[in-house]
């Protein structure tokens, strides 16, 4: 998928901090009030990815993802949400370059947005996958969180699951302070691409709750 994301390439190059384990990468994501842009940081306060976001072009994806510091750093990911349905397009590579991206679903499985279904084809250089298709869910959880804490109740966070064997891929633990939106730890190794669509995954689930609440509370301040 989107081989332009160098899928051999080390995630160590962007993202030097790991676990104990030296398995799992934190990222943190932030997004400052009135602004129209997510930050994501490691551990360390590097800025990694910058998110931005569009609500009134229709031609152009909801969140763009661009790997570096602003929105002229190059493109890695974009996503669209289809506003009827509440499911997403995922696309890894910039859409500008329609030979290099690759777009998949992202769908709502339940009616109370609980749980979002996406599947990919796994890079062949991951050991043991052999360029399989690999099906993820994103779910609502009220017992895990980063690093094996016990979250307290908030409704953006989240697990994501391998489908079929359920073993638990990467987690979301929601934190709002100065700016901050909340943690995010990605505990399986593909890659940097991987990373990549994890990221996107769940910020493009993040927005689509922020533009839900914005909605609701503009309707409630009309009544």
């Amino acid at each position: 998928m989107a081989s332009n994301l160098t899928k051999s390439e080390s995630i160590q190059s962007t993202h030097p901090e790991l676990d104990e384990q030296g398995s799992s990468r934190l990222y943190i994501i932030y997004r400052k009030r009135w602004k129209r842009h997510y930050e994501v940081k490691s551990a360390a306060d590097q800025l990694l990815y910058f998110g931005e976001v569009s609500n009134f072009k229709h031609a152009k994806p909801d969140l763009t993802i661009h790997r570096g510091t602003s929105a002229d750093a190059p493109v890695v990911a974009a996503s669209k949400l289809l506003k009827l349905s509440g499911d997403f397009k995922l696309g890894l590579g910039d859409p500008d370059d329609v030979n290099n991206v690759q777009w998949e679903d992202m769908t709502r499985e339940s009616w109370m947005h609980q749980t979002y279904r996406f599947e990919v084809n796994m890079s062949s250089q991951s050991e043991g996958t052999h360029g399989q298709r690999r099906a993820f869910l994103w779910k609502r959880t009220r017992s895990v969180g980063v690093d094996g804490s016990t979250p307290s109740w908030n409704s953006r966070n989240f697990k994501l699951v391998d489908e079929i064997s359920g073993d638990l891929v990467a987690v979301f633990t929601s934190k709002r302070s100065i700016g901050q939106c909340g943690r995010l730890q990605i505990k399986e190794d593909h890659g940097q691409w991987f990373d990549t669509l994890v990221l996107l995954s769940y910020m493009s689930l993040y927005e689509r709750f922020e533009r839900h609440n914005r909605q609701a509370a503009a309707a409630a301040g009309g009544s």
